[in-house]
């Protein structure tokens, strides 16, 4: 397969393309793709069912479509014939896969790969909806884990049996008008970086130039493999992990395209993603004639890493030996020496769901594993630059979950306009408590005008430097005495409710703060009773000293939150 850079000028690189046995190779009797796995025409139906990720797609989509079918609505015969069928298969079952609730004592029954196929035969092939399409997609993509074994779920799906049943829905997703863009090459107009928010941060988006950036990527990765050829156990099967992913630094400037109202492909498809709720996006301006590589197949991936190897067999053994079942020697492509051959290099939705995770020959016995690169991302190396003019904010809605444009106001995570409230926030430790204050109308009015003006912080020992009343948007000190020492506490209102029988507001904190999180002081009426309701969602700052201090700061916010509950009496 020859890849296809894109733009007036751009070489052609040329070799053969790999062969040989991989651990992904077709079964007997499946469908052999040709070296580069799709054709003019598109995807191709055996090149999806011959990698990890078009598999596991092909799967989602069969379970969604069996349960549509099912009578019942939340598990079809065949989606418990697969979750048996996985977990007997998983290798970690009993460790990291555990059964639990009613029945979880007796012997699971354990259905063969070929039972499972057969009641997939019997699923009618459903009518592919571009919502439902993207929810197989995120289910496929969050799924991928290179550092360790393949799961029971992609144990189920590589078996022949299950190929061959997986095949119509693979003929269904190349048929598909919603996948045409999958093998197309990048499309300059419509490419977006995407910042998440939240914590853990994310490394800054090019902190510095992309030449550095790469030169010092190189060294870093030579470091490794040294200290790893010295200091980890040579034996590949040796339960160690180190850094397994093979995309280029990401210091560097990444963008995706753009999905109409559903915002950038980034939002959406990210491999080991962190519990982030809140990002914002910029569009990329691509300069005429930019010099891109096309990864669309395994081929690509193997020409580039022939071009320029990398020897990472010390560092990245262990997990692509546990994640592939190969042994052997390792490289990957040595990013630093493309810079004056391309501008960026694009991997397509096709090309991901073909490649990432296949053991991939390359040249005298070595071999290589594309991970850890989202679909669809195109990293620039050359310097890029987003346009700050289109700036635009984006909120997870997790009973969606969706992504939503929102501006660049952040959503409230505790939500003070609604009396539920989900105690399951990922990252944070999560606190509600509530007090009954009294009855009556005298009460109420006089709670309701004190909320909103900060009354349950300053009668609780802190001093505010606008007391209120609080407007969303509204930037905050708060300013409290901790251990002796007056500490600023910058926040944001991010809600206000003000209603005939609820009112209170919530406020973020912001880079400074002792902690990270958000609170929310709330009252409300049932009948002719009045309550206070104090809400927090509380991580660890990531500065210093606040960071090595969280434990501490833990017993003193819950003394302060009595304090809270007794403020507005």
């Amino acid at each position: 397969m020859t890849p296809t850079p894109t733009g007036p000028g751009a070489p052609t690189p040329d070799g053969p393309t790999p062969d040989g046995p991989t651990p992904d190779d077709p079964t007997p009797g499946d469908p052999t793709p040709d070296d580069d796995g799709r054709d003019a025409a598109g995807l191709r139906p055996d090149a999806l069912l011959a990698g990890p990720r078009g598999r596991r797609l092909c799967l989602e989509l069969a379970d969604m479509a069996a349960t549509a079918a099912s009578n019942n609505p939340h598990r079809s015969e065949f989606g418990m014939a697969r979750f048996h069928a996985a977990y007997a298969l998983d290798p970690d079952r009993g460790q990291s896969v555990v059964l639990f609730g009613p029945g979880a004592d007796a012997e699971p029954p354990t259905p063969s790969p070929g039972e499972v196929a057969a009641l997939l035969e019997a699923v009618p092939l459903p009518t592919l909806a571009e919502t439902a399409l993207l929810t197989a997609l995120t289910a496929t993509v969050n799924a991928a884990r290179y550092w360790q074994k393949p799961d029971g779920d992609d144990v189920l799906a590589a078996s022949a049996e299950m190929r061959g049943a997986l095949h119509r829905f693979a003929r269904l997703l190349a048929d598909s008008p919603h996948t045409q863009w999958w093998t197309a090459p990048l499309d300059p107009a419509g490419q977006w970086a995407v910042s998440f928010v939240d914590d853990p941060p994310r490394p800054p988006v090019q902190s510095r130039g992309a030449a550095e950036t790469l030169k010092q990527w190189r060294l870093d990765v030579l470091e490794e493999e040294r200290r790893a050829a010295t200091d980890r156990p040579s034996d590949p099967a040796a339960n160690f992990s180190g850094t397994w992913w093979s995309r280029p630094p990401s210091g560097l400037v990444s963008s995706t395209r753009t999905m109409a109202d559903r915002g950038p492909v980034g939002l959406w498809l990210v491999e080991d993603r962190f519990s982030e709720e809140e990002a914002t996006t910029e569009q990329l301006s691509v300069p005429a004639g930019a010099r891109i590589f096309e990864i669309d197949s395994p081929g690509a991936w193997a020409q580039l890493c022939r071009e320029h190897p990398l020897e990472v067999t010390a560092s990245k053994q262990h997990d692509w030996y546990r994640t592939t079942g190969r042994t052997g020697p390792w490289v990957m492509p040595d990013w630093s020496c493309f810079r004056d051959k391309y501008d960026a290099v694009h991997l397509t939705m096709g090309g991901y769901l073909a490649t990432a995770g296949v053991a991939i020959p390359v040249d005298d016995g070595c071999a290589s594993v594309l991970a850890g690169w989202d679909p669809d991302a195109t990293f620039w190396l050359s310097d890029a630059s987003p346009d700050t003019s289109t700036h635009q904010g984006w909120l997870l809605d997790q009973e969606g979950p969706a992504w939503m444009l929102q501006g660049s106001r952040p959503r409230s995570l505790t939500t003070p306009a609604r009396s539920d409230w989900s105690l399951t926030h990922n990252g944070y430790r999560v606190s509600h408590e509530a007090a009954l204050l009294g009855t009556g109308d005298a009460l109420w009015q006089r709670v309701c005008a004190d909320v909103l003006c900060w009354k349950v912080k300053t009668r609780s020992g802190f001093t505010v430097n606008a007391p209120g009343p609080v407007s969303a948007g509204d930037r905050v000190n708060v300013t409290a005495a901790l251990f002796g020492v007056k500490v600023v506490e910058p926040v944001e209102v991010v809600a206000v409710v003000d209603t005939p029988d609820r009112v209170g507001f919530s406020y973020r904190t912001l880079p400074g703060h002792p902690v990270s999180g958000e609170e929310a002081f709330i009252v409300h009426r049932v009948g002719d009773e009045v309550h206070v309701s104090i809400r927090s969602l509380t991580r660890a700052a990531p500065q210093q000293p606040w960071h090595a201090l969280f434990p501490l700061l833990m017993l003193v916010q819950r003394l302060v939150r009595r304090r809270y509950l007794r403020a507005l009496r």
